[in-house]
């Protein structure tokens, strides 16, 4: 039997969708709690500071008219270790129901083609050395692993 294909839609987050965001952002994270924020107030304060950095670079997925998976980066971001601007990827998040159905995927290309339309080359992120599902999607998305601090590992993409 054929799997049918999940249709939900990429729209420009606002900062109206905070809130849901947050809740978004503490379902997909469970089980993860060592690399994300578990206070919702905390939470909230972070999702603040991503859209002060760059609220253009902030998209949701929705799938009947719920958000679903966001992803929240920034087109300005200047990294130490690559010595210029880069695309980073500061979240990545798809509630646990969701995943493996293209969402994750299609939020990175959105936000891929958001950093190439800055003019950018690399993208960036950094993702939790026990992360294991996380890391092998960004392998397979082309993103390598170049260094670590702590219990981070720093993946590039070039663009």
């Amino acid at each position: 039997m054929k799997k049918q294909a999940l249709e939900f839609s990429i729209e420009k987050a606002s900062e109206k969708d905070i809130h849901e965001l947050a809740q978004v952002y503490l379902k997909g994270y469970k089980g993860l709690e060592e690399y994300s924020y578990t206070h919702i107030d905390d939470v909230i304060a972070y999702l603040n500071w991503l859209f002060r950095r760059d609220v253009a670079g902030i998209f949701v997925a929705k799938y009947e008219g719920q958000i679903i998976g966001f992803v929240a980066s920034d087109g300005n971001w200047f990294s130490k270790r690559e010595g210029k601007v880069v695309g980073a990827i500061h979240e990545l998040v798809v509630l646990p129901d969701y995943r493996s159905k293209g969402v994750g995927k299609a939020l990175v290309e959105k936000v891929i083609e958001y950093f190439k339309s800055r003019g950018l080359d690399t993208a960036e992120l950094w993702v939790g050395e026990e992360n294991y599902e996380a890391i092998n999607f960004y392998r397979w998305l082309g993103f390598e692993s170049k260094d670590r601090f702590n219990y981070w590992i720093r993946m590039v993409k070039k663009l």
